[in-house]
């Protein structure tokens, strides 16, 4: 029987698919790798009860705010803000893709340049190299 046109395309489509069977074995071992980890975090008086996080790059952080106080958060560096309101448990979450330091401060309305922030952070999270 004469050898058929197309398998060259066959062997090309195998090709292919192997390569992308691969691909995504690694990308799915990537996701196991990634950690999902949670952070209970209230404010009590304008303190944290955590006032240091440190997390992995490439983990999902997953924090988890109340506080006595309605205030506004703003986490540097990955630019969330979130409203917290008494009496509420308010999501902050992230893949930490950035490393370093990055500090959770209160953001307050009504200063110059739109908002202004608290003498201190609130919570700091540190980000270390996978």
């Amino acid at each position: 029987m004469p050898q058929m046109p197309c398998a060259p395309i066959a062997i090309a489509i195998a090709v292919i698919m192997s390569a992308l069977s691969a691909m995504f074995a690694g990308a799915g071992a990537a996701r196991a790798e990634t950690k999902v980890l949670t952070f209970d975090v209230s404010i009590d008086h304008g303190v944290a009860n955590t006032p240091l996080i440190r997390v992995t790059e490439g983990d999902a952080v997953h924090l988890r705010f109340s506080s006595d106080r309605p205030i506004v958060l703003h986490l540097h560096g990955y630019d969330i803000e979130k409203k917290v309101e008494p009496g509420t448990v308010t999501d902050m979450e992230f893949i930490a893709r950035a490393t370093g330091r990055f500090p959770i401060e209160e953001h307050r309305e009504g200063a110059h340049g739109g908002h202004s922030h608290g003498e201190r952070p609130l919570v700091s999270i540190e980000v270390y190299p996978r």
